[in-house]
């Protein structure tokens, strides 16, 4: 299915600001916004020379509309996708810093191994060589 533009800049913000304006993306929501992505499109052919006016006045304030839409739904199906969102949020905070403190032991031991092992070995050799005169070799 190939995805609909707006020809409109008006249609076109109107409707990010609805988008935006939603604080969830299920599926729920995201078929609504595509229903309404279609209305928009209807208005915009029917209207084309539509102010942000217009469209404020024909659909509402996205505020508005947002709130109707969670209106139809039962509040379970809202209440369980908050509290789905807030484990999300609770679980990053504690999931990205355990990780980032796991990568940086990670590297500082690596960082020590590679010391380590630089030191176990002479970065260089000394050799001495004596001379003791000729020898003598005997007949």
């Amino acid at each position: 299915m190939k995805k609909t533009k707006f020809s409109q800049k008006e249609a076109k913000n109107y409707y990010q600001k609805l988008y935006k304006s939603f604080p969830l993306h299920h599926a729920q929501e995201k078929k609504f916004l595509a229903f309404f992505k279609k209305r928009l499109l209807e208005y915009e052919k029917l209207y084309p020379h539509a102010t942000q006016q217009d469209y404020l006045q024909h659909f509402g304030l996205p505020e508005d509309i947002i709130f109707s839409f969670y209106q139809h739904y039962d509040n379970h199906y809202v209440i369980t996708h908050m509290k789905s969102r807030k484990v999300i949020q609770y679980t990053c905070l504690i999931l990205i810093p355990v990780i980032l403190s796991l990568v940086f032991y990670l590297f500082y031991t690596t960082y020590r191994y590679y010391q380590d092992y630089m030191e176990s070995y002479p970065a260089y050799e000394e050799e001495i060589i004596y001379d003791y005169g000729t020898i003598p070799m005997n007949e």
